[in-house]
């Protein structure tokens, strides 16, 4: 089985590589050869292609004549990149999994759990809306022409990231944590979420690989586990043997005004419950479930800083904003 994954050593992506290879694929992987301490190194049975997916002549180059059973895409984000991504693995694969996002489901929430069957209507966050605009593109691609496409919605996945109800998931809530500083939530901290860790993920997306029965399909791959925002940063100082977070509540409408940015995010997916109805990936994948908990996840996470003192980074911008915030709520 030949795989070819573009992305391939980030946050959810460089587990897939690793749970295809475990499998027993021949795994290639399509990247630009970064070099940065935030994202994880290839495994030498890897086959590297080096190339800027946005560049098709240079990656036409790099690739030459080889075809694949499977491509799967994790660097899709936009309507041009789909169009691209159609015109480079047609006629080039037998399956072609766009990585797609749940946060394109409808908001407002109005039915929980969510399904594969939920609309995709996310009028808060342009990423949601570009996600879900490329979902459009190749299913039209794969009812009007054959286009081998299966559709796969990773949730909130963490690895390398610091799941955090208010900035970036970098070192920056941890430094304030272990400084005894105030965290900002956004609402009152009381939404449910669901956090995965991207092993888990990992475990379902190998096993869609080369499925003719995933073809034209959409699946979301989620933890079944749902915790507050309160929980979750609570559990993370646990984790850091941090002292116990003060918290101060911040309006979601706020943050958005204030930076337009961070409250795309909040307003557009965290501030609503995210609760899923895994049926349809363990109908596929038979005896797969989430079994990483947060509270094991999160250790994995940190440990994983901990190795490489360059991965601590504190963005000191994010960090006066919060401080802001904070002064201004609490």
């Amino acid at each position: 089985m030949r795989v070819l994954y573009i992305g391939g050593s980030g946050n959810i992506s460089w587990r897939c590589v690793s749970a295809s290879l475990e499998l027993g694929h021949e795994v290639w992987v399509l990247n630009r050869g970064s070099s940065d301490p935030k994202r994880r190194l290839l495994p030498d049975m890897v086959r590297r292609l080096q190339g800027d997916i946005r560049k098709p002549e240079l990656v036409n180059e790099a690739i030459g004549n080889a075809k694949f059973d499977s491509v799967v895409d994790f660097t899709c984000y936009s309507p041009e990149h789909a169009h691209a991504a159609l015109r480079l693995f047609k006629g080039r694969t037998h399956q072609f999994i766009f990585i797609s996002s749940t946060a394109s489901y409808q908001k407002p929430t109005l039915k929980l759990p969510y399904t594969e069957e939920t609309p995709l209507s996310n009028p808060y966050w342009l990423y949601a809306r570009n996600k879900a605009e490329c979902e459009r593109i190749f299913l039209t691609a794969f009812s009007d022409d054959g286009f081998p496409v299966t559709i796969v919605r990773p949730g909130h996945t963490y690895d390398t990231i610091v799941p955090v109800a208010v900035g970036n998931g970098d070192w920056t809530i941890p430094a304030r944590l272990l400084g005894g500083k105030p965290i900002p939530l956004h609402g009152d901290g009381s939404t449910l979420w669901t956090l995965t860790h991207s092993v888990d993920f990992a475990g379902a997306l190998a096993r869609l690989i080369s499925r003719p029965d995933a073809l034209g399909q959409s699946f979301h791959i989620t933890s079944d586990e749902w915790l507050t925002w309160r929980q979750i940063t609570e559990i993370l100082a646990h984790a850091l043997g941090a002292p116990s977070p003060c918290f101060v509540c911040v309006p979601t409408s706020e943050i958005y005004k204030r930076n337009r940015w961070l409250g795309q995010t909040i307003l557009g997916h965290k501030s609503w419950c995210d609760i899923y109805d895994n049926t349809k990936i363990k109908a596929f994948v038979p005896g797969w479930r989430a079994r990483v908990s947060y509270t094991d996840g999160i250790r994995k996470t940190l440990q994983w800083f901990d190795q490489d003192p360059a991965r601590k980074f504190t963005d000191l911008e994010m960090d006066k904003f919060l401080d802001r915030l904070c002064i201004d709520f609490r």
